[in-house]
């Protein structure tokens, strides 16, 4: 499911809205190296009645794309096992590696890079939106996001989770629900500590060329996921640190209005007029003056222990 956003700029709009890794085997029904769990969608014909369990599972929904081929491809060097599609997205693939990745990255730095790489890279596919649900399958894999450039959450997460699992970061696909619609997103773990990442929704739309990206939805803990998505938290690992929370690792978090000013400054110094930050919950730290911006429009998401604010500067 994706979130979709409409800002009116005008002087001052606020929307507020809502609103340990080594013990694998409990986890084990939830990574990619599964194929039994299915997502469904629209976008799919009426299944036939079936038979079998397996029969079932192969007709209702979409797969989590099994990437099992294309990462031992990517380990071993030898390509010559692989399908034509597995073959095109694991040349896709080390593309986006190459350009994304440098040897000796930590984890985390690998996931922010993953993450900044596919939600600038790929649009979502608004035909998933149509009545008829015309979304086409291909969307729902890495081959619709690193060929088509356009998929659909299940085409984001399991594109991300090809990164990981290419790179050797350990890491797992959730499914479950958000605004009552089917979604898929992923979790990681870092420092023997999981955070959840969904780069769906951190891929605002309508996309705008050379757009920056944002990070509301980056390596969050089970609350600050859990206000908008559901899923079966007895299948995961807990999710309760703050360590690796974008805003609190890149200098983006202000008490002040003079830490605002400057973080916005910052933010905006290329020319982008759209900025991320985040502050106490509840705070008013006012509008700062910015010599390149006159108007500001701004969405703010009101978490557990933080809010976040997306600002549209004109």
């Amino acid at each position: 499911m994706k979130r979709l956003i409409s800002l009116l700029l005008i002087a001052v709009l606020s929307l507020s809205i809502f609103t340990s890794c080594g013990d694998t085997e409990a986890f084990a029904d939830v990574t990619t190296d599964v194929a039994e769990y299915t997502y469904t969608s629209d976008a799919e014909e009426e299944p036939e009645a079936t038979t079998s369990e397996e029969e079932e599972t192969e007709s209702v929904g979409l797969y989590i794309y099994d990437n099992t081929a294309v990462v031992e491809a990517y380990k071993s060097g030898d390509t010559s096992a692989l399908e034509i599609d597995d073959l095109l997205i694991y040349m896709a693939a080390v593309d986006a590696i190459a350009e994304f990745y440098t040897e000796g990255m930590s984890d985390d730095e690998i996931a922010l890079a993953a993450h900044d790489y596919i939600t600038t890279r790929v649009t979502y596919d608004m035909d998933e939106f149509n009545l008829i649900g015309s979304a086409i399958a291909e969307s729902s894999t890495p081959f619709g996001a690193l060929i088509f450039g356009e998929a659909i959450c299940m085409g984001y997460t399991t594109t991300f989770q090809l990164f990981m699992d290419m790179l050797g970061v350990e890491s797992m696909i959730v499914t479950g629900s958000s605004d009552g619609e089917d979604h898929a997103w992923n979790m990681i773990c870092v420092d023997d500590k999981w955070y959840h990442i969904d780069c769906t929704w951190d891929d605002f739309v309508p996309d705008y060329e050379g757009r920056r990206p944002f990070h509301t939805y980056f390596m969050v803990t089970d609350g600050v996921i859990g206000l908008e998505h559901i899923w079966d938290t007895e299948s995961t690992p807990v999710a309760d640190s703050e360590d690796y929370v974008y805003f609190f690792t890149h200098d983006c978090y202000a008490e002040t209005t003079e830490e605002l000013q400057a973080i916005l400054e910052a933010e905006t110094k290329d020319g982008d007029l759209r900025a991320e930050v985040a502050m106490p919950l509840d705070a008013d730290l006012g509008y700062p003056t910015l010599s390149t911006a006159s108007i500001y429009a701004y969405w703010r998401m009101d978490f557990e222990s933080y809010s976040v604010v997306i600002y549209y500067l004109e």
